[in-house]
């Protein structure tokens, strides 16, 4: 059985940015014409004047640019949620040059239909239904989680993502889990089988925020990549990293494991971008080709 979800179509040929007072134009180009729910599409976006600022609105959320220097652009990451709706939407973007001359554009996304996979999975009644004395902990858990999210950092990250463990995903995101016969939502990251005490690297720079146990998710890292960015690792069988710590790409920051609410021993990575859940394989595939200089981090 499958459920309905919906996937984005990028118009490219409807680009249409608007002309500033001054005659000049933010030009925008895109990464890929089709997207799915919970991806992310590269914008790249030239003037005929440098920019101070850039900044741009889709889906309700911020997108956050960064000058590239090394072609003169700047670039940003869109992401839609996965219960966007059908219809035609726009990335507004707002620019300012050095005399803070005002440059605007636009750029249409329409929101296509896409079907994504269920499975349904019979599973003892602990892994359904917590224990109620948990209740006050998951909750304070989910609050916290929810918070880190909402922060903005500057950019640490750099070039391509990688992947934090050597293997393939094997869940699907946006799977549709039914435990027992009750739907329990939407996979939000991608699964990778680890064997217990498996490296597990950063897939790039970043702070690490959070290093702990939680409720569901085990022996936690998050780490802020910047410009709202999170990656999530979790279910991990040790934690090397503490909080507070910058970490460079591929840095060892814990080992695979089974802690938390799991049935074995697994990666769970979850990628979080201007609070929206999106699937990490759609970053790393999205930046595979991304030529920038990877420079070493400073504090922040």
């Amino acid at each position: 059985m499958h459920r309905i979800a919906f996937s984005l179509a990028l118009v490219v040929c409807a680009l249409a940015p608007a002309v500033a007072q001054d005659g000049r134009a933010l030009r925008v180009s895109a990464s890929s014409a089709t997207i799915q729910p919970g991806s992310v599409v590269l914008l790249s976006v030239t003037t005929a004047a440098p920019l101070s600022k850039l900044d741009g609105r889709a889906f309700g959320r911020p997108v956050r640019f960064w000058p590239a220097a090394e072609t003169g652009e700047w670039r940003g990451l869109v992401a839609a949620d996965l219960e966007a709706k059908p219809g035609a939407y726009d990335v507004a973007l707002t620019g300012a040059d050095a005399q803070g001359a005002s440059q605007t554009g636009t750029i249409k996304l329409t929101v296509r239909m896409k079907r994504f996979e269920t499975r349904r999975l019979s599973v003892g009644a602990e892994f359904v239904n917590p224990p109620a004395a948990e209740a006050e902990r998951i909750a304070a858990e989910a609050k916290r989680l929810a918070s880190l999210f909402t922060q903005t950092t500057p950019r640490v990250w750099r070039g391509s993502f990688q992947l934090p463990v050597p293997s393939e995903a094997t869940s699907s995101f946006g799977r549709l889990t039914i435990l027992n016969g009750s739907p329990r939502g939407r996979h939000q990251g991608a699964d990778f089988r680890a064997a217990s005490g498996t490296p597990v690297v950063a897939p790039n720079a970043g702070r690490v925020v959070l290093a702990e146990d939680l409720y569901f998710s085990g022996n936690t890292v998050v780490l802020d990549h910047g410009l709202g960015m999170f990656s999530l690792l979790a279910h991990l069988s040790r934690i090397d990293v503490t909080q507070g710590q910058d970490v460079e790409r591929g840095a060892v920051v814990g080992a695979s494991g089974a802690t938390g609410r799991v049935t074995g021993p697994h990666l769970h990575w979850a990628l979080r971008l201007s609070e929206f859940s999106v699937d990490p394989l759609s970053v790393v595939t999205v930046l595979t080709d991304l030529k920038e200089p990877v420079r070493a981090q400073s504090g922040r």
